[in-house]
């Protein structure tokens, strides 16, 4: 049998249909033609005696389909992997690792010195994304990290660092216009990110107060960009503690009022299958574990700090408003 038409051949290119849910994405992604494609699915759909698509507008999986490539995905993945470990040479090993950008860029990196450190011998080659973790090619990665609602089942995943979010601001915001209760916040715009559109409409359900109209938002394409426009005082942000405590700590950033407490979805590592530098994968989710529980450590200390702030801002405010009404 030629080896270009082998069932190898045929499930390879069925695999990267299904996870593009695209022919032309196929195409692009193995370097042959739309026709070439359509070919191999035609061949393993009479070899199977089975539908594995429904072409329409939308390219879509069959049950069938679905079952064939639950089953073919992982398999490859570890075929790759393998494949790329053993191509590897020399004593430096390689670790490649995709995280959300604004992740990366406010927590990971200023603490990756301290694992390099320890392990000297290992390269670090950064990626970032946030598409949902199913539609990555897994064998071009050691680890990702992802906020994960629950553990996945098909993989190796441990939640490391809090998502609770808190709303924050630069101190100048409020030394012009304090925020005393949830309908003070009115008084300034609001920022959010467009990957994280529904946080403003959880965090006034628990206050029970009346969301803004859109026009008093200000949104942004990726969270980075809403924390630095809340550092240039442009409003306030709903965000992840964990990426702000530093922030918090150094009086760069201020939390508005104290609470609701508002859990936001824990971030998780994920340890993908296969590989020859299984101990490095694992020595470095064992080091995120230990980073995130001292961060989350660092965020209650924040908490209680900021607290006790707001408590005495409210305080002044009560005293000013009580002399004024005395006068």
């Amino acid at each position: 049998m030629d080896h270009r038409s082998s069932p190898l051949n045929a499930l390879r290119t069925f695999e990267s249909v299904a996870r593009n849910l695209s022919f032309s994405g196929a195409a692009k992604e193995l370097g042959v033609t739309h026709g070439a494609v359509s070919r191999q699915i035609a061949a393993l759909e009479a070899m199977l005696n089975l539908r594995l698509f429904l072409r329409g507008q939308r390219v879509e999986l069959t049950a069938e389909g679905s079952e064939l490539f639950a089953g073919v995905a992982p398999s490859l993945d570890r075929i790759r992997t393998t494949m790329a470990s053993l191509m590897q040479t020399g004593d430096l090993l390689t670790l490649a690792v995709n995280a959300p950008p604004t992740f990366t860029m406010k927590w990971l990196i200023p603490r990756l010195s301290v694992f390099q450190r320890r392990y000297s011998h290992a390269e670090i080659r950064l990626t970032t994304g946030t598409i949902n973790i199913r539609a990555l090619k897994l064998s071009d990665y050691n680890i990702v990290i992802r906020r994960l609602i629950e553990p996945l089942a098909d993989l190796h995943s441990t939640p490391f660092l809090s998502g609770r979010l808190v709303a924050v601001c630069a101190p100048e915001l409020l030394d012009a216009q304090p925020v005393t209760c949830a309908a003070d916040m009115a008084k300034h715009r609001l920022i959010e990110a467009a990957t994280n559109v529904f946080a403003w409409d959880h965090w006034y359900a628990k206050v029970q107060c009346p969301k803004p109209l859109p026009a008093s938002f200000l949104r942004f394409e990726e969270m980075f960009f809403v924390l630095q426009a809340a550092l240039e005082g442009l409003g306030i942000a709903l965000v992840p503690l964990s990426l702000v405590a530093d922030d918090l700590a150094a009086h760069n950033l201020v939390i508005v009022l104290d609470g609701p407490d508002l859990s936001g979805v824990d971030y998780a590592c994920v340890v993908t299958p296969g590989g020859r530098n299984r101990d490095l994968c694992m020595a470095f989710s064992e080091w995120l574990i230990e980073e995130g529980k001292s961060s989350n450590q660092l965020g209650r200390s924040v908490l209680r700090a900021e607290s006790l702030r707001m408590e005495t801002a409210r305080s002044l405010v009560d005293g000013t408003r009580t002399q004024i009404a005395s006068d």
